[in-house]
C-alpha cells in the first residue's frame, strides 16, 4: 500500500507547496528591502513541486519509503505556512510601510532559514529514491512495448529522430480533402469492394492492386473511403499524394511518413530507424536518401511477423516528381515480385495510367481501371450530381423540371468527372435562376474546355504576366505566397495598388485553374516562414489543370499559356541566380552558417531562392545547364565566393562552409553532366596536375572546419553515377577524402553505411587491395580500427553482415585500441546489432573491461537524455561483472568520472548514467592501480565553467568513500581542484574557485592532509605558483591568491574530516544563473 501511501501524500504536499509559494511571492512584493533570500526560497519551493509530479510516472514505489518523506516534507511546508501567514498583510494593515530590516528580529528570520535547510536536505533524500526507483522499473520492463512509448518522452534521443523522420501527417490531409471537396456522398465508392480484384486482393496478403482512372473520376474519394473501411478490422497505413506539397511529392516523402506511421503502430520497430539515424542526423531523410529509407522500410515489413497483415493505401501515386516515381516504383514492383514471400503487406495504388512509368511497372498487377468500358463509375457520378443539384435547388429554389434539366445537362457534359461536376455547380450558385437556364446551353463539355474558356477569357494586355505566373506555380518547388509570386512575376505597384494587390487581381482573373491554399507544416518548415500573413500559398486547384497547360502547345488560341518544362526551368534558374548576385547579395552577406538567410524587406522570393536555387540548377537539362552557365560566369567560376555564399545561407550542416571550386560544387549538387564536362576539359588542358584536381579537398573555412574531397561529396550525395564517374578518372578511394581525418574514401563509406556505394568502391582494383591489406593486418595481429569497426560502430548491419560473409572478416579482430567489434556497435548505440553479433554470429564477451568502456562511452551519453539501453544490454543480457577492472585496474566508474566534465553541455545524462550503474550494483571505493577511486579522476575545470557537485555527491552520499580519500600520491579532492584551476583561471568565472573550495570545505574536506609529496592544498598551489613563468604570471598569482583567501579564511565548518550518512543530506548542483 506503500504506493498509495506516496501519491496521497504527495497530492496533499503539493497543495502545501503552491500555497507556499503563492505566499512567498505575495511577501516579496509588499515588503521593502525584502531579501534576495525569498525568491531563492519561493524557487526552492517550485523545484520540489516539480519533483512531487514525478512520483506520478512511477509505476510502484514499493520499498523506498517515500511516503514517510514526502510527510516530512509536508510538516516543513505546514511550519513556513505558519511562518509566512503571520508576515503577510493588507493593504490597511500598519505595517505596509515597514521595511523588512525593521521587522525581520520579531519575524523569526533564523527559523524560516533552519526549515529551509531541512527541506533541501529532504528534497535530495528524495530526489536518490526517485532515481533508483524509476532506474529500476525501467530495467524491470525494458522490453514491454508501453515501456518503449512512455520512453518516447521530449527531449530524448528518440523523440528527436521522430520529428526528424515526420514531414506530414496523412490524416489531416485526408480531412483537409474532405473539408475542400466535400463529404462523400452516401453509397457512392462502395461498388468497389463488390470487384472481384479487390476481393481476391484483400483476401490474398501479401499483393498489389492498382485502381487507375483519369482526372477527376474520383480516385481520391474512393482512397478516403477506402483508408476509413479498412481501418475498421485491420492496420492500415496510407499517403495522399500531392504534386504542388513539397512535403508529399517526392518518393522520399511518401516513404518517410509510411514509415512514420509504422513506428506509431508498432512501436518496436522505431530502433530500424533510430540506428542510422545517429550517425548520419538529418541527412538520412534528406532529398538523396531513397536508397536508405527505402531499405528500411522493407527492413520493417520483414521484421513484422508474418502472421500480421499490414494494408497500405498510396493516392496519387502519378503526382510523385518524375525524377524520383520510376525508382518508387522499381522498388514496389520487385517487393511484389522478387521479395513477396518476406511480407504480409497488401499494397492499393491510386493513380493515372500516365506518367508513362506507372504502365510499365505495375501493368502486369491486377488492375481496375475506371477509364475502361468494364468498370463504371457511373452510379457514383450519378449520385453526386443528384446530391449537387439538390443543394442548388434547395438555395436557389429551383422548380422539379429545372432540376431535372440540369441533371441531364450534367451527366451528358462532365465526362463521368467529379471535378467538373463540382466547378458547374459552384458556378451555377452565382446565377439567378433564369441565368442558370440560360448558362446550361454553353456549358463546357470535360475539363479541358473549361480550362480553355478561362483562358481564352484572359485580357491581350495580360496575357504575358499571367504566362509568367502560371509557369511560376507550375515549375516553382513548392507553391509560392502572394508577395513571393507577385516579385517572381516582377510586378510593380501602380498609384493605387500594392504589387500582392495586382497579383491577387491576377490570380483571381484565372478562376477555377488557381486557390488560395494555406501551407503545410512541413513547407512552413521549409520556407522557414515566421509571418502568419504569408503561409497563405497559391496552387492549381488540380493536378489537371497543370497537365492542361504542359500541353497547350497544339491549342494556337491559347498557346501562349503553354508551360515548356525545359524553358521554363532555365528561365527560373536564370532569374534566382540573377537577382541571387544583385539585389538579393545583401541577405546572406556576413552571415555565418548557423545563421543561415536574413531577411530584407522587399525581398520575399529571397527565402524561397535561399532553400530552392540548387535544386532549379538540379533540374535542367544539359542544354539548358550550359545556357546557365554562359550567362552566370561569375557564379559558375572555378572559385567564387557568392555562390559559397549562397551555399553557406542554405546548409544547415557547418560541413558546408568550406570553400569548394566548381568541380566539388557539381559533386556536392549531383550536376553529373557539369562534373563530366570539368573533367573532360581539365584532362585535356592541364593533365600533369590533372589527378591532383580530382583529389583535391576543399578549402578550409573561415570559421576552422575542414574541407572535403570530390569524391566525399559525390558520396555524402548518395549519386552513385557520380562516384562512378570519379572512379572512371581515377580518383584515388585509397587516400584521405577529408581534411579532418586519416579516413580514405572506402573507410569513409563503410561509416556512412551505403552498401551500394561501398560495393562499387570495393569492386575497383583497389579497393580490393585496401580489403586484402586489411585482413591481413588484422591476421597480423595489428591492432587497427579495420572496416568490420567501422562499419559496427556506425551500426549498419546489412554492412557487418557483407563483410563478414564476403570477406570473412574476423569478428574478434582487435581495434585501434583493443576493442572488438562488437565493443564498436555497444559505443555506437547500436544493441540491436550488438545482440546480432552475439546470437547470431557468435562474437565473444570475454572482453569484459573493453565492453563496460564501449557503455560509458556510448554516443548516447552525448544525449540531453540517455536510456542507458547499452548499460542495461551489458549487465543483464551479456551478463558483464559492472565492476570488471581493466589492466589499470579502473572499472566503468572510472571510465564515467573520467569522461564525465568533458560532456559539461550533457552532464544530468552524465549523472544519470552514474546512478545506473550504483543501481546495477557498481562499487565506487574500488581503486585503480594508482589507488585512485572514480571521483578524483573528477576535473573540476574541463571546460568553461566549474564541473557540477552532483557526480561527487553521488558517490560520498553512497557511504563507501568519504570526502578526504586520498590515491596512491596522497591527493585528496581538494588538492585534485586546486590542481585543475590553474591553467583555465580566466576562462571561468571567479566565484566558481570559491564555490568549488567552499562546497568541499563545507562538506568535510580537511584542508591540513598533505600529499606524498609532503604539500597541503595551499602548499600545492603556492608550489605552482612560484614554478609558473612570466608568460603565465599574471592569471596564476590571481588563481592563488583566490585560493589562499578562501583556504585561510573560511571556517563556517570544522576542520576535522568526517564520513558523512548516505542520505542525510541535499544534492546541491550548480546551475550557471546560480553564480
Amino acid at each position: 500500500m506503500e504506493g498509495l501511501g506516496a501519491a496521497a501524500a504527495a497530492e496533499q504536499l503539493v497543495r502545501d507547496a503552491f500555497k507556499l509559494v503563492q505566499l512567498i511571492r505575495s511577501i516579496r512584493d509588499k515588503y521593502q528591502g525584502a531579501p534576495k533570500e525569498l525568491e531563492a526560497w519561493r524557487q526552492e519551493v517550485e523545484d520540489l513541486l516539480g519533483l512531487i509530479k514525478n512520483i506520478e510516472a512511477l509505476p510502484t514505489l514499493d520499498g523506498y519509503e517515500i511516503d514517510a518523506t514526502i510527510e516530512s516534507c509536508r510538516t516543513i511546508c505546514r511550519g513556513l505556512i505558519d511562518i509566512f501567514s503571520g508576515l503577510d498583510f493588507t493593504a490597511s494593515d500598519s505595517r505596509l510601510h515597514k521595511t523588512w530590516l525593521a521587522i525581520k528580529g520579531i519575524d523569526q528570520e533564523p527559523v524560516v532559514i533552519k526549515h529551509f535547510e531541512e527541506l533541501q536536505r529532504f528534497k535530495g533524500t528524495l530526489l536518490i529514491k526517485i532515481n533508483i526507483s524509476q532506474f529500476t522499473q525501467g530495467y524491470q520492463t525494458a522490453q514491454d512495448v508501453q515501456f518503449i512509448k512512455a520512453a518516447i518522452q521530449p527531449g530524448t534521443e528518440e523523440e528527436r529522430c521522430l520529428k526528424s523522420l515526420f514531414i506530414t501527417n496523412p490524416t489531416d490531409h485526408r480531412d483537409a480533402i474532405i473539408t475542400a471537396k466535400g463529404v462523400r456522398v452516401e453509397g457512392t465508392c462502395e461498388w468497389i469492394t463488390s470487384t472481384d480484384e479487390y476481393k481476391a486482393w484483400i483476401m490474398s496478403p501479401p499483393s498489389l492492386l492498382w485502381l487507375s482512372g483519369g482526372p477527376g473520376k474520383g480516385k481520391t474519394f474512393i482512397s478516403i473511403f477506402l483508408t476509413k473501411r479498412l481501418s475498421e478490422s485491420a492496420h492500415v497505413i496510407y499517403f495522399f499524394c500531392d504534386n504542388k506539397d513539397a512535403s508529399r511529392n517526392t518518393a522520399v516523402a511518401i516513404i518517410r511518413g509510411l514509415l512514420y506511421q509504422l513506428i506509431d503502430k508498432y512501436p518496436r520497430l522505431l530502433h530500424h530507424v533510430f540506428t542510422p539515424w545517429k550517425i548520419q542526423q538529418d541527412a538520412l531523410f534528406n532529398s538523396n536518401s531513397f536508397e536508405s529509407l527505402w531499405r528500411i522500410f522493407q527492413t520493417m515489413l520483414e521484421d513484422l511477423d508474418l502472421g500480421t497483415d499490414l494494408i497500405c493505401v498510396l493516392d496519387g501515386l502519378d503526382e510523385c516528381a518524375d525524377d524520383s516515381l520510376p525508382n518508387l516504383l522499381q522498388k514496389i514492383k520487385i517487393l511484389f515480385t522478387e521479395s513477396v514471400d518476406k511480407h504480409r503487406l497488401s499494397l492499393i495504388i491510386l493513380s493515372r495510367r500516365h506518367p508513362e512509368c506507372l504502365e510499365r511497372m505495375l501493368g502486369s498487377f491486377p488492375r481496375i481501371d475506371l477509364d475502361s468500358d468494364q468498370i463504371s463509375n457511373q452510379p457514383d457520378i450519378n449520385s453526386y450530381i443528384t446530391s449537387r443539384v439538390a443543394q442548388l435547388a434547395e438555395r436557389k429554389g429551383i422548380s422539379t423540371s429545372l432540376v431535372k434539366h440540369i441533371e441531364e445537362t450534367f451527366r451528358e457534359k462532365s465526362q463521368d468527372t467529379f471535378l467538373w461536376v463540382s466547378f458547374m455547380a459552384d458556378d451555377l450558385e452565382k446565377q439567378t435562376v433564369p441565368g442558370i437556364e440560360k448558362a446550361l446551353q454553353t456549358l463546357p463539355k470535360g475539363l479541358d474546355e473549361i480550362y480553355e474558356r478561362i483562358l481564352l477569357s484572359i485580357k491581350p494586355d495580360n496575357i504575358a504576366i499571367i504566362a509568367t505566373m502560371l509557369k511560376w506555380i507550375s515549375l516553382a518547388m513548392f507553391p509560392l505566397t502572394v508577395p513571393q509570386l507577385a516579385e517572381a512575376m516582377r510586378i510593380n505597384a501602380s498609384g493605387y495598388l500594392s504589387k500582392e494587390e495586382l497579383c491577387e487581381s491576377y490570380i483571381e482573373s484565372c478562376g477555377h485553374l488557381l486557390q488560395l491554399s494555406r501551407l503545410s507544416d512541413a513547407d512552413e518548415e521549409e520556407s522557414q516562414d515566421a509571418s502568419s500573413s504569408i503561409s497563405i500559398r497559391v496552387t492549381f486547384v488540380h493536378q489537371s489543370v497543370k497537365d492542361f497547360l504542359f500541353g497547350l502547345a497544339r491549342h494556337h488560341a491559347i498557346s501562349a499559356f503553354h508551360v515548356n518544362k525545359a524553358q521554363g526551368d532555365l528561365d527560373i534558374a536564370c532569374q534566382l541566380l540573377s537577382s541571387m548576385q544583385n539585389e538579393w547579395l545583401k541577405c546572406v552577406e556576413d552571415q555565418r552558417p548557423w545563421q543561415g538567410y536574413k531577411d530584407i524587406n522587399g525581398y520575399p522570393l529571397a527565402q524561397y531562392a535561399q532553400s530552392n536555387w540548387d535544386l532549379h540548377l538540379k533540374r535542367l537539362q544539359d542544354k539548358g545547364l550550359w545556357q546557365l552557365i554562359d550567362r552566370n560566369p561569375l557564379f559558375f567560376s572555378d572559385m567564387s565566393a557568392i555562390r559559397d555564399k549562397w551555399r553557406n545561407a542554405s546548409s544547415k550542416e557547418l560541413s558546408s562552409t568550406e570553400a569548394i571550386n566548381l568541380l566539388q560544387f557539381s559533386c556536392e549538387f549531383g550536376l553529373v553532366a557539369l562534373a563530366t564536362k570539368l573533367l573532360k576539359r581539365r584532362k585535356l588542358t592541364s593533365p600533369f596536375t590533372f589527378q591532383r584536381y580530382v583529389n583535391r579537398l576543399a578549402g578550409h573555412s573561415d570559421y576552422g572546419l575542414s574541407g572535403r574531397s570530390p569524391l566525399c561529396l559525390a558520396i555524402d550525395s548518395g549519386n552513385t553515377e557520380l562516384i562512378q564517374l570519379l572512379l572512371s578518372y581515377k580518383a584515388n578511394i585509397e587516400s584521405r577524402c577529408t581534411s579532418w581525418n586519416s579516413e580514405s574514401a572506402l573507410q569513409y563509406a563503410t561509416k556512412r553505411g551505403d552498401l551500394e556505394i561501398f560495393q562499387i568502391l570495393a569492386g575497383t582494383k583497389i579497393g580490393q587491395r585496401i580489403i586484402d591489406e586489411d585482413i591481413k593486418s588484422i591476421k597480423k595481429g595489428v591492432k587497427r580500427d579495420s572496416l568490420l569497426h567501422l562499419a559496427a560502430g556506425s551500426g549498419n548491419g546489412r554492412m557487418c553482415s557483407y563483410l563478414l560473409k564476403r570477406y570473412n572478416y574476423d569478428i574478434e579482430a582487435e581495434g585501434a585500441g583493443g576493442q572488438t567489434p562488437i565493443c564498436d556497435a555497444i559505443r555506437g548505440n547500436s544493441v540491436a546489432l550488438a545482440r546480432i553479433f552475439v546470437n547470431q554470429w557468435g562474437a565473444s564477451t570475454a572482453a569484459a573491461d573493453k565492453i563496460l568502456k564501449a557503455a560509458a562511452k556510448s554516443r548516447k551519453y552525448f544525449a540531453v537524455q540517455g536510456s542507458g539501453e547499452e548499460l542495461e544490454f551489458v549487465i543483464s543480457e551479456l551478463k558483464i561483472d559492472i565492476n570488471a577492472r581493466d589492466e589499470c585496474g579502473q572499472t566503468i566508474l572510472h571510465y564515467a568520472f573520467e569522461r564525465m566534465p568533458q560532456l559539461w553541455y550533457s552532464s544530468e545524462t552524465c549523472y544519470a548514467f552514474a546512478v545506473r550503474c550504483l543501481v546495477l550494483g557498481a562499487d565506487p571505493s574500488l581503486r585503480s592501480t594508482t589507488g585512485q577511486a572514480p571521483f578524483h579522476l573528477y576535473r573540476w575545470f574541463g571546460h568553461p565553467r566549474i564541473a557540477p557537485f552532483r557526480p561527487v555527491v553521488l558517490l560520498l552520499r553512497d557511504g563507501r568513500l568519504g570526502v578526504n580519500e586520498q590515491d596512491n600520491r596522497g591527493m585528496t579532492l581538494l588538492h585534485s581542484l586546486v590542481n585543475d584551476a590553474f591553467g583555465r583561471y580566466g576562462d571561468f568565472k571567479r566565484n566558481d574557485l570559491f564555490n568549488g573550495l567552499s562546497w568541499l570545505l563545507d562538506v568535510g574536506a580537511d584542508r591540513t592532509l598533505v600529499s606524498s609529496y609532503g604539500m597541503t592544498a595551499l602548499q600545492l598551489a603556492k608550489n605552482i605558483c612560484d614554478d609558473s613563468t612570466d608568460v603565465e604570471r599574471g592569471p596564476i598569482i590571481e588563481a592563488y591568491e583566490d585560493i589562499a583567501d578562501v583556504l585561510e579564511n573560511y571556517a563556517t565548518v570544522s576542520n576535522q574530516p568526517q564520513r558523512l550518512d548516505p542520505l542525510d543530506w541535499s544534492i546541491e548542483i550548480l546551475e550557471e544563473d546560480d553564480v
